[in-house]
């Protein structure tokens, strides 16, 4: 007898525990994105905010760096475009705070594609820097709550947005609401982001953020619902206040996230602010767009280059001593190939090297290196115009060098698809090709880039843009290696490619 009430009650158990699986995966997802106006993120973490602190042990927080000359200035238009589009500048078009010339009607907000996928959402936005509401979300939410902050003064703007997205969040079905902050980067233009007010307005922050928090933990029906937060900036501030330039300190933004599918921890690949959209749309179950430069976080697709260890500075004494950055040693099975007799020049750009934007767009900044935005971790660079800082190698002989990729095989197969992230400026007689070759065949071009119009470049630069091409297979080829060869260059500029993929069919 004891035998059958052991069964029956472990089938009980197990009926409860199917039955709360099944509850928790139907709890309503509710979604709350936060935006503070030129908090530096540095600044935030080591500030008394501790609201936001807590969230982070929920989730996580990552620095992320902005675009920047060549794609946009570090000010707010481009900067909260890109947050509410999901696409970097050169497709919503916001280059100024004028929003001149702007393409946003075919790039809505996350909003409006959520409330056009499902209008039973509830939508809500609340802001005080009024091009917001009447550029940005002009259209796509079922209320919005505009202040004018420039006119009125943030402080008291801010606390009009948040009194009203409290009541929101407190009574309102609530399903995707986007709030904003301004007071933090008006007291970086007036005082500088090492002020004493700079930190006072990121705890004024914090507690506005705090006060959201409680307004969604005291909704009726907070245990059956799953809310994603996050939090994210425009830009940063230097330190005697201003933005606009390519300083680390100006490009500076985050992602701060918790709930969810987010997960815990800080990422080993840093996410973007375009990766802001998509995760908000996933956790909607809203089908993110294929024009989308972001990912949902945690989806990114992986990228051999952020296997590489990178190393700290040698001769780049610009370079702060702490900035891990750079590497001649290339990762799963990729080489690079310096021609013979290259002369040397500056160690860290000796060939291909493999670096991150924190250490190569400080190597020489406002030479539209920032805007290598869809490059993520780690990424391969030449760079020839770094190289010859040191001896002035190009007046000995010219830069050549080649990165080759692993042998993939293509057996019974016809076509080689490759796919890359390629930022290339053109100067002078420099080239770069991307080739192949066969069975240790000679090299059969695919995509060339120079001076000329004919190329694949046009004869001007390629600035962070996604690139593919396919190859014939020859047949009875069994393998093939693809190189990416910059040369004919001296003092010139550089080719920085990224997520390289090759598939065969």
């Amino acid at each position: 007898m004891r035998r059958t009430l052991s069964l029956l009650s472990a089938l009980v158990a197990v009926a409860g525990l199917t039955t709360g699986v099944a509850a928790a995966a139907a709890k309503t997802p509710k979604v709350l994105v936060i935006g503070l106006d030129g908090a530096r993120f540095d600044k935030l973490m080591a500030a008394d905010t501790p609201n936001v602190h807590a969230l982070v042990k929920r989730g996580y927080a990552s620095r992320s760096s902005l675009y920047g000359s060549g794609m946009a200035p570090t000010v707010s238009g481009p900067g909260w475009s890109t947050i509410l589009t999901g696409v970097w500048p050169d497709k919503h078009k916001v280059k100024e705070n004028s929003f001149a010339g702007n393409d946003l009607a075919a790039h809505p907000s996350w909003l409006a594609r959520a409330e056009t996928a499902n209008p039973a959402l509830d939508t809500y936005a609340a802001v005080d820097w009024t091009p917001i509401g009447d550029k940005i979300l002009r259209t796509g939410q079922d209320r919005k709550f505009v202040q004018n902050g420039d006119s009125a003064g943030y402080e008291k703007t801010d606390e009009q947005v948040a009194v009203d997205a409290e009541k929101h969040l407190k009574q309102d079905k609530a399903d995707a609401s986007f709030v904003y902050f301004g007071q933090t980067d008006i007291a970086g233009h007036d005082h500088g982001a090492d002020s004493s007010q700079y930190a006072a307005t990121l705890r004024t922050d914090d507690a506005l953020i705090g006060r959201l928090l409680a307004a969604v933990d005291a909704r009726a029906n907070r245990a059956d619902e799953d809310w994603l937060i996050m939090i994210s900036a425009d830009h940063g501030h230097t330190a005697s206040g201003g933005h606009g330039g390519d300083s680390p300190e100006e490009r500076m933004t985050f992602v701060i996230a918790a709930g969810g599918a987010v997960p815990a921890g800080t990422p080993a690949v840093a996410p973007k602010i375009v990766d802001i959209a998509p995760t908000v749309l996933r956790h909607l179950g809203v089908t993110a767009p294929a024009v989308y430069d972001g990912y949902a976080l945690g989806a990114a697709p992986s990228d051999v280059f952020d296997s590489a260890v990178l190393k700290p500075r040698q001769d780049e004494t610009g370079v702060p001593a702490g900035v891990l950055g750079w590497t001649h040693d290339a990762p799963g099975g990729w080489t690079v190939r310096n021609a013979a007799g290259m002369p040397a020049g500056v160690t860290e750009w000796q060939g291909w090297a493999f670096t991150n934007d924190d250490f190569w767009t400080r190597t020489a900044p406002g030479q539209q290196r920032e805007a290598n935005a869809r490059a993520r971790g780690v990424f391969a660079v030449a760079d020839p115009d770094e190289w010859d800082d040191k001896g002035s190698p190009s007046s000995r002989g010219t830069f050549d060098s080649s990165l080759v990729s692993p042998g993939l095989d293509v057996t019974g197969k016809s076509t080689v698809d490759v796919s890359f992230v390629s930022h290339y400026r053109q100067d002078g007689t420099q080239r770069g090709a991307l080739t192949a070759s066969f069975d240790g065949g000679p090299e059969q071009n695919v995509l060339a880039y120079g001076p000329e119009s004919g190329t694949a470049n046009k004869g001007g630069d390629v600035l962070s843009v996604p690139t593919s091409a396919s190859v014939k297979v020859p047949a009875g080829a069994r393998s093939v290696k693809l190189t990416w060869r910059l040369y004919a260059a001296g003092n010139n500029w550089y080719w920085a490619v990224d997520a390289p993929r090759m598939t065969v069919r």
